[in-house]
């Protein structure tokens, strides 16, 4: 609101609309008068935000000559309207109109001058009802974006007041209102004062939170739910639930809800409307990557196996190389979305340098994410059997282990500004147990993405790998436990889980010849500079090394190479040439591969 002193008089009022009345006249009958352009010119020197804001006073350019007539004569009085929106009550206008007869443009100049701005000399902030003692409000108020010798800024104050109002629908204060709230701009126009009363009312209570009669146990829900009822009310707390619930997987739509109209003594009751989900659900997915090749795959889940809220999920997934299948049955404990105890099922088949190896395993983990940390301690049994050159080998292992990891990301989930990807899985298995071997198996995964300006980004990964075993055994140890190295994810420039520790075959068909069987030692690092030449495709430069052994000596294998990437709605599309700077003939190798980063 602002104050001033105005005397309206009646013939004032009548001269301007007969102003106003000949000003059309003039446009519509004047022998220059057709339809053409009008283009606005105002004061080159002015400040960015002063001419933006007069251009929005202004709106949108005429298009007849009706309304270039009102636009123009209106012109000045929208301009002065812009400038004191700003503080700038003493500034003068002016405006001139010009037509260029050749062609048949129209130019509207505003000259502005804006002399001395009206500065905020007083502010005065009064807050009353049960948000006087609640803490957000007291910041907010606290960090107040107007203060004594501001220039005076209707924008930041109206900004204020909706930011207050705001904050009070979603802290529950549903009475609140301004008791006051004005501007008052001092005779001089050089100063003004600002008074805000805002009565926030009684902060209303969570209520009773009912459910849709759903065909699933309570006890299932209830954990999902972070407020209880006599809570204060807070927005975020029904949005929680909201994802939660959406996370579970269990419904088709969730609504959660606040029954305004049946509140009593500002407690709120909350409705939670869920529909279920579709009891199957399938999908088809195809794929192609340079160390897999083109991969298909079916898969199949069942969001709600029954009412204690237990779900099923089956993927078969084929590549000429990597065959997988794997079956995983999921029983809430004391979260559905965060506290999981999970059986599961796998078979693979895959090259393993230059063995090939199929195995089984089923496991027990459960799977508990608390403060963003995933944390899974497992049992699993691991039947694996692998041909070398003909030659036949299995083993069977019952393997506890624990695995540990956390993802920190900002911006895009496809195409992150930041981030850091951490993982750690500590496993292993003891003869005496009706395992093949003892060994103590250690593998950690780094992953870091930092853009450092706004068309430069940086990505660097690290991956390290150890197992303890009797060197006797060794060669014994299935390939799935040993470490290998090279392909899309690991050193570009190398085939697929082509580095490792060789052997020489000392009998078969292919006598003589040197094969990869992996290694117990692993270290594997790699840096990447991209370069963003638009929001969709970037190129890239990148140094890959490692090295793969059965002792603690390092033997790295280094690779160069530039990028190409597109960012598409599934995520980056990666095209990489990689070159083998330790090969005895290096070679250049294409690399593609689709997915997020992180």
């Amino acid at each position: 609101m602002i104050l001033f002193n105005r005397f309206k008089v009646h013939w004032q009022f009548t001269i301007m609309h007969s102003r106003f009345f000949l000003f059309i006249l003039f446009f519509l009958f004047s022998p220059l008068a057709s339809s053409s352009t009008l283009l606005v010119h105002i004061t080159d020197d002015l400040p960015r935000e002063v001419t933006q804001n007069i251009h929005a006073y202004l709106g949108t350019l005429p298009e007849d000559d009706t309304e270039r007539a009102a636009f123009v004569f209106t012109a000045k009085k929208q301009a002065l309207n812009a400038l004191k929106a700003l503080g700038y009550y003493r500034a003068v206008v002016t405006s001139s109109t010009e037509k260029n007869v050749d062609k048949n443009i129209w130019t509207l100049s505003l000259g502005v001058t804006l002399n001395k701005p009206t500065r905020v000399i007083k502010v005065g902030i009064n807050i009353s009802g049960d948000a006087l003692g609640d803490s957000v409000f007291s910041e907010v108020i606290r960090k107040i974006p107007i203060v004594s010798g501001d220039i005076l800024h209707h924008g930041v104050y109206e900004q204020f007041k909706t930011d207050l109002v705001s904050l009070g629908l979603e802290r529950g204060y549903f009475d609140s209102k301004f008791i006051k709230s004005t501007i008052a701009i001092h005779k001089s126009l050089e100063t003004a004062e600002i008074i805000v009363h805002f009565d926030s009312g009684p902060r209303y209570q969570f209520g009773e939170i009912k459910f849709t009669d759903f065909a699933i146990n309570n006890d299932v829900l209830r954990p999902l739910i972070s407020f209880k009822q006599g809570d204060f009310y807070q927005q975020t707390s029904l949005q929680n639930l909201q994802n939660e619930l959406d996370e579970t997987q269990y419904f088709s739509n969730v609504v959660v809800r606040p029954e305004t109209e049946s509140t009593t003594n500002n407690i709120l009751p909350i409705d939670v409307s869920l529909e279920k989900a579709k009891r199957h659900q399938f999908n088809l997915g195809l794929g192609y990557a340079t160390d897999t090749k083109e991969r298909f795959s079916f898969g199949w889940k069942t969001p709600l196996v029954n009412r204690y809220g237990h779900r099923q999920e089956t993927r078969l997934s084929y590549s000429a190389i990597n065959p997988t299948g794997y079956f995983i049955y999921s029983i809430p404990l004391s979260h559905a979305n965060n506290d999981v105890l999970q059986l599961q099922t796998e078979l693979e088949k895959n090259d393993y340098g230059d063995l090939t190896s199929k195995f089984f395993s089923f496991q027990v983990g459960r799977v508990y994410l608390k403060d963003d940390v995933l944390r899974q301690p497992y049992l699993r049994h691991l039947s694996e059997e692998w041909d070398t050159d003909g030659v036949y080998d299995d083993a069977d292992y019952f393997i506890p282990g624990f695995t540990w990891s956390n993802i920190d990301r900002d911006g895009p989930l496809l195409d992150p500004t930041q981030g850091f990807r951490q993982y750690y899985n500590l496993e292993g298995s003891y003869e005496g147990l009706s395992s093949e071997t003892s060994f103590l198996r250690f593998n950690a995964r780094w992953k870091y993405i930092s853009l450092l300006a706004p068309k430069h980004r940086v990505v660097a990964r690290v991956e390290l790998g150890y197992v303890i075993v009797d060197k006797n055994f060794e060669e014994a140890l299935s390939p799935s436990l040993r470490f290998y190295a090279g392909g899309d994810q690991s050193i570009r420039g190398f085939d697929y889980q082509s580095i490792g520790p060789k052997v020489t075959l000392s009998d078969g068909l292919n006598q003589g010849e040197e094969i990869v069987i992996g290694g117990t030692n692993m270290v594997v690092a790699s840096l990447e500079y991209q370069y963003y030449f638009s929001k969709t495709w970037r190129g890239a430069l990148f140094v890959d090394a490692g090295s793969v052994n059965d002792n603690d000596k390092l033997d790295p294998v280094y690779s160069i190479g530039p990028g190409l990437h597109y960012i598409s709605p599934i995520g980056p599309i990666r095209f990489a040439l990689g070159y083998s700077l330790s090969e005895e003939n290096p070679s250049w190798r294409l690399h593609f591969s689709i997915g997020a980063e992180l």
